[in-house]
């Protein structure tokens, strides 16, 4: 009895000892002093609840291992650097079964994720699976083949990211669920369409409907192919919308369905438009309630539609006046500017039509003969004045010597060198530019700093701002 106890004693401190080898050697060091909060399975419980299936077990069709790559917490988490361990060092192969789902018990309990999510911005995702207790049994290393591992029963593939999951199993992966920290502020989002965004209404001709037109309601944003991160960081903010080539160096991010273009216009009732722009979106806003209703499909609302879109942008086509004479134009929103109340929709705002430039000019007094000047700068049509002046109070500048007109535009130009070091770099620092003007606005502060140290009357020093001016803005590859 006693010999069997001792045997007992050293197979546990053998299987201890195996899986904290394991974990370990998966993790690359042995410190066991980390902040408990960076665990997955601390993470995991924040985000994700489990609940009893009134079946409890209904098991499906596939059998793979449980370090499910859709659901991930608990034991299960630690058991999966183990069973990587495992997958990779002891076992050649995981055999993955299919199985009849009536020839099964009733034993089961399925997970839910995306919970602590807001539905605007990710879909709750059910995994049932089967209840097992995570148990192992280690047979000896000469017959490795015996060694058993824990399952998961997987849902129906066709709703998966991964087409075929059990293809998958072999594939090296670490999953925990958190919020990435560089998710671009909304203030950011609503400052970024002021500049570049635009609300439109497509309407066109199509025998198909009943009013022999049809009627599609659309928000985009176009910009250069260099800029597609920014679209891409857009897109997983908002969790909607497809980008796509428009054009031979363009793209668009684009979102056009019912469904998807309501959580675009929840967001900019929350986070309102600042720039006259925002006279669009009432427009737009009002056309995509007549569509949502479905009032669109008949004559009447047609009609409503075609004299909202004449106020919206550039009006209609000369064909669409050609076919819709009888229309009655619906007013366009009067603009009221009142104030920028986030910094985070300037950053935004100066990401799409802001611009950093260097000037460079001859000089009869400076010994070089030629002078550096750098250059703030926004310009916008002339109706926008009102938001030009609110960015002059916004950055605390000296009123009426920043801001010039045309007859059709309007364009504010901050110059001054102790305004650029002390005022704007400063900010644009903390509320940093998003997308490809980051770099302008990095070898705008590159020459800023050659100024403040006295470069830029060197030969060296202004031969090298020469070069960083030569790289920046339509210039740069």
């Amino acid at each position: 009895m006693l010999v069997n106890s001792i045997k007992l004693t050293e197979t546990l401190a053998l299987f201890a000892r195996f899986i904290n080898k394991a974990v370990h050697q998966y993790n690359g060091n042995d410190n066991r002093d980390q902040d408990k909060s960076s665990w997955p399975a601390e993470r995991c419980r924040r985000s994700l609840m489990w609940v009893k299936l009134s079946n409890s077990g209904d098991p499906l069709k596939l059998l793979v291992p449980s370090y499910s790559w859709k659901t991930i917490c608990g034991w299960s988490n630690y058991s999966g650097f183990l069973l990587d361990y495992l997958l990779n060092n002891l076992i050649d192969k995981v055999t993955s079964q299919k199985i009849i789902e009536r020839a099964m018990g009733y034993r089961g309990t399925k997970s839910v994720t995306g919970l602590n999510k807001p539905t605007s911005q990710t879909k709750s995702v059910t995994v049932k699976a089967q209840r097992v207790d995570g148990s192992w049994c280690i047979k000896p290393a000469v017959n490795k083949n015996l060694m058993h591992l824990r399952y998961t029963l997987m849902g129906f593939e066709r709703g998966y990211q991964t087409r075929i999951p059990s293809n998958q199993i072999n594939i090296r992966r670490l999953t925990t669920i958190h919020v990435p920290h560089n998710q671009m502020n909304p203030w950011f989002l609503t400052g970024f369409s002021d500049a570049e965004g635009s609300f439109s209404i497509l309407v066109q001709h199509n025998i198909k409907y009943n009013t022999n037109w049809r009627i599609k309601a659309v928000f985009a944003i176009g910009l250069h192919k260099k800029d597609t991160a920014i679209l891409e960081k857009i897109q997983t903010m908002l969790g909607v919308g497809n980008i796509h080539k428009h054009g031979k160096d363009s793209v668009q991010f684009r979102v056009d369905s019912i469904k998807e273009l309501q959580i675009i216009l929840d967001h900019f009732d929350k986070y309102p438009l600042m720039s006259a722009k925002i006279a669009d979106y009432i427009l737009f806003k009002k056309a995509f309630n007549i569509i949502k209703a479905g009032e669109h499909l008949n004559k009447e609302g047609l009609l409503k539609i075609i004299g909202i879109k004449a106020s919206l942008n550039l009006g209609l086509s000369p064909n669409l006046k050609e076919s819709f004479p009888n229309f009655v134009l619906v007013s366009r929103p009067e603009y009221s500017f009142k104030e920028i109340i986030h910094p985070e929709w300037v950053a935004g705002f100066i990401s799409g039509d802001g611009s950093f430039n260097i000037k460079t000019s001859s000089s009869i007094s400076s010994k070089l003969s030629s002078r550096v000047q750098l250059r703030f700068g926004v310009g916008l049509n002339l109706r926008d004045k009102e938001l030009i002046q609110g960015l002059v109070v916004f950055f605390n500048l000296e009123q009426g010597k920043h801001i010039h007109t045309t007859s059709d535009s309007v364009h504010l130009e901050i110059s001054k060198f102790t305004d650029i070091v002390n005022i704007i770099i400063p900010f644009f620092d903390k509320y940093p530019i998003q997308g490809i003007k980051s770099l302008d606005f990095s070898d705008f502060k590159k020459v800023a700093s050659i100024m403040e140290n006295k470069g830029h009357l060197t030969l060296n020093g202004y031969n090298n701002i020469v070069s960083i001016k030569e790289g920046m803005n339509k210039n740069r590859l």
